[in-house]
């Protein structure tokens, strides 16, 4: 349990890094390094995960693609699609794709 607890805080303290890493200390630049760059840099890294996590379309936009674009989105979210397949099919193959990932 505690080596669990120890990696969870390793890759924290990773992304934090990660998406803090060009503003060195002293994150929110007013000349000392205290408990606002933490919490300015925890923010900071906050944001960069939501904006790094790929959201799929909504059913409308999805049925408006064609069979190629379908394909080629499955592939951005690691699922191979079969384009022999009509496309609710495809939509469904998508979904249940990404949610087997996400377990």
């Amino acid at each position: 349990m505690e080596i669990v607890f120890i990696i969870g805080l390793l890759v924290l303290g990773g992304v934090v890094w990660y998406f803090n890493k060009d503003k060195g200390l002293d994150v929110n630049n007013d000349g000392k390094v205290d408990v606002k760059d933490i919490k300015e840099a925890v923010d900071n890294a906050k944001a960069g995960v939501k904006e790094e996590i790929k959201k799929l379309p909504s059913l409308a936009k999805l049925k408006a693609q064609t069979k190629a674009q379908l394909e080629e989105l499955g592939r951005e979210f690691g699922v191979e699609l079969d384009k022999r397949k009509n496309k609710d099919t495809m939509i469904a193959d998508l979904k249940k794709g990404i949610k087997s990932q996400k377990k």
